[in-house]
């Protein structure tokens, strides 16, 4: 029976943290993919996590795979809680968690000339209506036509030779952003003459094109990719029969280029296999603000001049043991991380019907702009145990800690532009979380495994799910 590779065992790929819920860690202490999925228990340990993780360089067979994907959540106040923040059921009283389902597949294909394709997504489907329309075609509450908080991640990689390969990645929310919102709300009231439409944005977007190289055991991956923020509401039709047609934006409804090369140098020095790091480079290119359009006879203009940059750097250094003639096998990585982001947002000129106002009648602190810096660094360490007692049946356990700080910076100006009033900020950060999982080898071409991950060992909010492939040709 062949073995399989040590590169496969420790390839974990955390998808279910990236598409369908929260990470482990939560908004604030998410623990960088890369780390994990190369050092810690590994959810999924087959062909499709080197897809989802966009290495294929390796993958010489043709495969198909499916998967399960799903999430507990928590517990408010009696009321039950999805992991997008959404009140799901509960009467003050219950304690029952929530559930939240995705499910999962991929599939690639050997092609000739040593090309290869893969291709993986994963999706949470959830959408939903709520609307009544009485009998002379008025809508009130409930009014909602149709809501969209479906959340995915779709992967296509292409290899073009043993040294290129091309990837590009789709998000649909994120765990950051977790939660994508388009609904479309319906008002009418004859008697008062409504009949207008309420569009709610709240979603992100991410576009994301990468290039591999790879150069005998290095390594060298460069992705850019287009962060879209939306958060605005919009309106458009009647109000007391009177024409409305504008939009009302946040400070995060903007645009932004991310690039992120990352290098893997092979350098084995005893466990260590090499040394693994990256930039991360982003900047906004656009920031909307306010209420801009027709709002019955009044005209709105709401510019905002802001600057978005954010800056990484990052490197962790894998490391591998082998032990009880290969049965048992150990892997870390440390990592370190320095991010630095500026913004100068907060500049605000609003127009009613062409003339510039000195009074903003939206609720902003800082009319004449902000300065705003913030570092935060942070050190991570995932440590990821297999054990296979026998050639069809192994089992993944691990953990991984996360310590960091947040130092902020902010300076205010007054109607002059002078720097006036200045806050600064620290704060410190902590995370541990635990992961499982076991696999079923049968035969050189049928795989079946099984995690769990939980949040500060936390059982309340825990993600899990179970995948099966199938290899053939």
């Amino acid at each position: 029976m062949k073995k399989v590779s040590k590169k496969i065992k420790f390839l974990a790929v955390v998808l279910g943290s990236l598409i369908i819920s929260s990470s482990a860690f939560a908004v604030d202490l998410t623990i960088d993919n890369s780390a994990v999925k190369r050092a810690t228990a590994g959810q999924f340990d087959t062909d499709s996590d080197r897809v989802n993780a966009k290495d294929i360089f390796d993958l010489e067979r043709s495969f198909f795979s499916a998967g399960y994907l799903g999430s507990t959540g928590i517990i408010n106040g009696g009321n039950v809680i999805d992991p997008s923040g959404n009140q799901v059921g509960g009467n003050g009283t219950t304690t029952a968690a929530a559930l939240d389902n995705g499910v999962q597949g991929a599939f690639g294909v050997a092609l000739p000339g040593g090309m290869y394709l893969g291709f993986a997504a994963a999706y949470n489907l959830k959408d939903k209506a709520d609307y009544t329309t009485d009998k002379d075609g008025n809508i009130s509450t409930p009014n909602n036509k149709w809501t969209v908080n479906s959340t995915g991640n779709f992967i296509l990689a292409f290899r073009i030779n043993e040294m290129v390969a091309l990837h590009y990645n789709l998000k649909i929310g994120s765990s950051d952003y977790p939660t994508v919102s388009y609904s479309i709300n319906h008002t009418v009231d004859k008697t008062l003459q409504n009949d207008y439409k309420t569009y709610t944005h709240n979603a992100y977007w991410n576009h994301e094109i990468a290039a591999a190289v790879k150069l005998g055991e290095h390594k060298l991956t460069v992705p850019i990719s287009i962060d879209i923020y939306a958060n605005n509401t919009k309106q458009k039709g009647k109000v007391a029969n009177t024409d409305v047609d504008y939009a009302n934006y946040t400070g995060v409804d903007y645009v932004a280029l991310n690039l992120n090369p990352e290098f893997f140098l092979s350098l084995p020095m005893g466990p260590m296999t090499g040394i693994n790091m990256g930039v991360n480079f982003g900047v906004g290119l656009n920031n909307n603000v306010g209420q801009n359009g027709k709002n019955g006879t009044t005209e709105y203009k709401t510019t905002q001049k802001a600057l978005r940059m954010n800056v990484g750097v990052w490197a962790s250094f894998p490391m591998e043991w082998s032990l009880g003639n290969d049965q048992v096998s150990l892997a870390m990585e440390p990592q370190i991380n320095l991010n630095f982001g500026v913004n100068n947002y907060g500049k605000v000129e609003e127009f009613l019907n062409g003339n510039k106002q000195t009074t903003l009648t939206g609720n902003y602190a800082y009319p004449n702009g902000n300065d705003y810096f913030v570092f935060s660094p942070s050190i991570e360490l995932p440590i990821g145990t297999l054990w296979r007692p026998v050639e069809w049946y192994e089992l993944r356990f691990g953990t991984a800690l996360i310590l960091g700080a947040n130092v902020s910076s902010t300076q205010s100006k007054d109607a002059n532009g002078d720097n006036a009033n200045k806050t600064t900020g620290y704060d410190t950060y902590s995370g541990i979380a635990g992961f499982f999982g076991m696999g079923f080898i049968v035969g050189e071409d049928f795989n079946i495994d099984l995690f769990a991950e939980v949040g500060t060992l936390s059982f309340i909010n825990m993600n899990f799910g179970g995948q099966l492939t199938y290899r053939f040709n």
